[in-house]
């Protein structure tokens, strides 16, 4: 069974909604990730010193969020 030209539509409709949904959730994830790196690294003290492990951690998390991002495209917001 072919489908109509308004099924179609329809369901891109709702594809569409889905794929906002998720770079909305995926943006804020990657603005939280940021505030809480920003909250590690200003942890470190007034000599700015963290652990090596705080750094590894820092870093592996920033690397797993860039990799997520890239995967992700960027969607124009509705105005």
């Amino acid at each position: 069974m072919a489908m109509t030209q308004a099924q179609a539509v329809e369901q891109l409709n709702k594809t569409n909604e889905t794929l906002v949904k998720v770079s909305n959730e995926t943006d804020a994830l990657l603005r939280e990730i940021e505030k809480l790196k920003q909250e590690l690294e200003n942890a470190g003290g007034a000599g700015g010193k963290i652990t090596p492990e705080l750094e590894a951690a820092i870093n592996a998390t920033d690397q797993r969020a860039q990799a997520i991002d890239a995967l992700v495209a960027d969607v124009a917001q509705p105005e």
